[in-house]
Parts: C-alpha cells; structure tokens; sequence
C-alpha cells in the first residue's frame, strides 16, 4: 500500500511539475509582494479577487535577469480572468459566455520560452496587436453556448462557428467588481501539446497586453517610448477635416456636417476609432490597411533556440510577472536566493520563486493528497502495530518454558532479546521484500493500462486523462524499512514481558 500509493503521488507531482515548467511558469517565476502568496494566477486569499501586484522596478530586474549566466530565457506576462463570448447582439446577458484565464504576454519572447501551443487555424499574435487567441476548447463551448442561448430566445441553429476573424467582447473580472468590456478579434485557433492537458491550459486565451491592461485598469505604458508609423502621425495630426480637431470634434458644426438631417454614420465613426486588427483590419480605410502593412511578422510556431536579449516589442512596463528558465534544474534554488538576495539588496519590493511558487494552489494538490495518504497510512500503522504486538505475545507466552530453560542455564537478558529481534527483522523483512515485489507487479500493471481521470480534479491531479504510475526505489526502500521499523517497535513489548519470567517458574511451566 505504501510503494503503490506513494508511487502514484510521485507520478501525479512529477506531471504536474512537467507541465507548469514547460507550459506555464518556466522554472522561475518573479512578481511584486502582496499580503497573500502571489502565484501565476494572482493573488490567494479568502473570497474576493485581490489585485495581482505590479512588479516594480521593472527595468532594473529585467537587465539583472537578462545578464544573468545560468537564466538562458526569460519573458513577461500579465494575468485576468473574464468571460467570452461572441459579439452577437443577437444573445441576451452572458449566456452565451465562457470563462477563461486572460495571459497578456510579450509574442516574442514568450514563444521562445515555452513551445506549448500549436496553431490550428489563423496565427500567432503578432507584437503590438490587438488580439485575442483562443484555445479549440473555449471555441467549442463558445460556439455550444451560442447555441444553446439563441435556442432559448427560438432562433433555431444547426451550427454557429466561431471563425478567425471574427470579434470577441472580452468582459473582464477586476478586482473592483466592476466588469471592463474590450471587442478584440480572433486571430487565432490553438491546441495545446505535450503534456500540458489537464492542468487547465485549454482555459487559458492569449490577449494583447494593451487590452489586458486596459481591462486590469493598469498603466497603459505611458513610461516607455511609443513610436508611431507616419499614418499614424498623419492621423493625429490631421485637422481642418472635421473629425480629429477637438474644437470641430465637439462643434455642433460637426453634427450638421457627418450626414442628412444631422445624423451620425456611426460605421465610419466606429472605424475611425477601431485599432488595427491585422487581417481582420478594414481594408477600405487607407490608414488602418497602412498600419496593418507595417506590423511585424508572426512568431514561427517553432521559435529559434537561444538566449533572449530584452523585450523587443513590449510597450511599457506593467507586467505581473517575469517568468525565466534556467539552464540546469539543479541550479533553480541556487538563482532563486541570488535574485532574492540581489532585490532585498537593492530595495526592491520583489520576490523570486521556483514553479511551486508560481503554480500556487496546483502545485499544492499532490503534496495535499500524499499528506491525506500518509495519515491513513500512520492510522494503518498503529493498527499493525497493535496486531503484531498480540501476536508476538501470544509467541512468547507459547515459548515460556524455553526461555525459561536458557536463562536457567545462563543465558543473559541481552542473548533472549537478541534471538527474539533478529526473529522480528527476518519476518518482517521477508515479508516486506514480498510486499515490495506484488506492489511492483501491481504498479507494473497500472502503468500497462493506465489509469484514466474519471471527473475534473483527477484530470488535474493526474496533469491529464490518465495516469501511469512508475515505481520509485526510494519508495521502495523507504517502505521498507518502515515496515522493518514497525516490526522493532511491535517487539519491544513482548521481549519485555518474556525477560520478566523468573528462569526457575518458566522451568516449571508446561
């Protein structure tokens, strides 16, 4: 029970810690402080929805990190939550909606820290647009709410695709309790690979970080330099024309001028103001189609290898988190206390930690479940206790007259004990090598068929739909001489009893 059980939480943790570290939280993740443990998904505390703190002192942590030796890639992100659904006013409420966790990321560099998401349809976010990516799953659920919602209101579908292209009303959760709206267009289609399933990487969209942050109500970048295409100086500056002069923006001559008998052409006005969409983009209006010409390229699905040198396309520096892989699992705690060490030094108000700080309340369930394990185990272990302490008396009552007998003819204290130890260990190692061998044979079979997840919390635990336990010698061994040990504690009391008997009364005994 104990090889069997310890082997299936030291499968579930070592799949857990695979996927946070290859999909989500790299091996380091650095955050600003809060009064809660802060992790990848924000801060943890009783009811509400705590603001996730900004990190401070941006540039100075990410040139520390940057130069770091033994940190070979690093990126940024900012996490929400929110609900989806497609911008149909067709649908009453949020019936229509599905929930998801909102990762706002620099396009670049995050590619090339993780390799977690292939493109089904569409593309990559590309750096500076606006955007929204969204897992098949979401599609799936959006494309069932819609559905189900238009149904209730009699609109009978068959089908309602959720397409590359199409916008997305992205209503945002806030710590305020106040819900931000943002209308973003999807750009792309996304499966998860490897072994991220079942940690809930299907519910995560990818979202630019102007709209994230918007919704968050945070710094929109204001400190970084924001340089502008020609087209867009060329719109700023326009004047004279009736739109963009403040003075003629407001006029009541504005009004009179946008259409017949004072009415407002609210498509153009819509378009005037809409931010570039890339190839969801109004190709009619020249100076969106310009801008949209000028956006850099995607990010390949499959990154180049290498060192990341700086944030090439971030805008501004209000960001949640840095997240950085380091060259060598062994030197992870190591640059954890060089970084913590380094901040504290410099007065900044920041802490590092490795992926079970960052997967926060994940990264707990397996250690929970063992611990739950173990207690039941302790529990199993006072009632083996107690058995084979019975027994044992019953074996030294039954062998009075032959301990009798050799205390008789000299034997000490110390010899009586010896024989009745070295009896304990042989049974209960000989009998604990066999427990080990049908717990091998069973973990053996179990890894054959695999265990599948039957509800939710089991495809989290498991971090996907099935389990297949691999056996660990230090399981083994470490069972072993638990059992050995419950042995020589169960002996203790007998042997005692047994060196009580007076030689001359266990020679007259039958």
């Amino acid at each position: 029970v104990l090889i069997v059980g310890n082997s299936l939480m030291d499968t579930a943790r070592a799949g857990i810690e695979r996927a946070f570290i290859d999909n989500y939280t790299g091996d380091i993740m650095i955050s600003g402080t809060a009064d809660g443990p802060v992790s990848l998904f924000g801060v943890q505390s009783v009811g509400g929805i705590d603001p996730t703190p900004i990190l401070p002192d941006f540039s100075r942590i990410a040139e520390h990190v940057d130069d770091h030796p033994h940190i070979t890639s690093w990126t940024v992100q900012i996490t929400g939550f929110g609900f989806l659904r497609p911008n149909d006013e067709r649908v009453d409420g949020f019936r229509n909606s599905a929930l998801t966790v909102l990762f706002a990321t620099d396009p670049e560099t995050y590619t090339r820290t993780f390799s977690n998401v292939r493109i089904l349809d569409g593309r990559h976010l590309r750096p500076g647009e606006i955007g929204l990516m969204l897992s098949a799953e979401r599609v799936d659920e959006l494309e069932k709410n819609t559905i189900r919602a238009l149904a209730d209101q009699e609109i009978e579908l068959d089908s309602y695709p959720v397409r590359v292209g199409d916008e997305i009303r992205i209503v945002g959760l806030t710590s305020s309790g106040l819900p931000r709206i943002r209308v973003v267009p999807l750009v792309g289609i996304y499966e998860t690979v490897g072994i991220s399933e079942g940690v809930g990487f299907e519910l995560v969209s990818y979202v630019d970080v102007q709209t994230l942050r918007a919704i968050l109500g945070l710094n929109l970048g204001a400190s970084a330099e924001v340089v502008l295409t020609d087209a867009e100086v060329e719109l700023l500056d326009a004047s004279g024309t009736g739109v963009f002069d403040m003075d003629t923006l407001f006029s009541d001559d504005f009004f009179a001028e946008t259409g017949d008998e004072g009415e407002i052409d609210f498509d153009d006005f819509d378009r005037m103001f809409r931010a570039p969409r890339g190839a969801a983009a109004d190709a009619g209006d020249p100076a969106i189609a310009d801008a949209d010409a000028q956006a850099v390229d995607p990010t390949p699905d499959e990154p180049p290898d290498g060192r990341v040198s700086g944030l090439t396309a971030s805008v501004g520096q209000t960001w949640n988190y840095i997240l950085a892989r380091v060259d060598s699992p062994r030197r992870v705690e190591g640059v954890v206390r060089e970084l913590n060490q380094w901040m504290a030094s410099e007065g900044i108000d920041a802490q590092a930690g490795n992926w079970e700080v960052a997967a926060g309340p994940f990264a707990t369930t397996a250690d929970v479940i063992r611990t739950v394990f173990n207690v039941a185990i302790i529990v199993v272990g006072v009632v083996a206790v107690i058995i084979m302490m019975n027994t044992l008396v019953i074996s030294v009552m039954e062998r009075t007259s032959e301990i009798g007998t050799m205390r008789a003819l000299g034997a000490q204290r110390a010899f009586v004990w010896r024989l009745f130890l070295w009896e304990t260990l042989t049974i209960t190692t000989a009998f604990g090598l066999l427990g080990v061998a049908v717990a091998l044979g069973i973990i053996g079979i179990l890894n054959l068929i695999g265990i599948p997840a039957t509800n939710t919390f089991l495809t989290v635990l498991f971090a996907g739909p099935q389990l297949k336990p691999v056996a660990s010698a230090v399981s083994a061994i470490g069972s072993l001489l638990i059992v050995s040990f419950v042995g020589l504690v169960a002996h203790i009391y007998p042997v005692t009893v047994a060196l009580r008997i007076e030689p001359i009364r266990a020679i007259q005994t039958e």
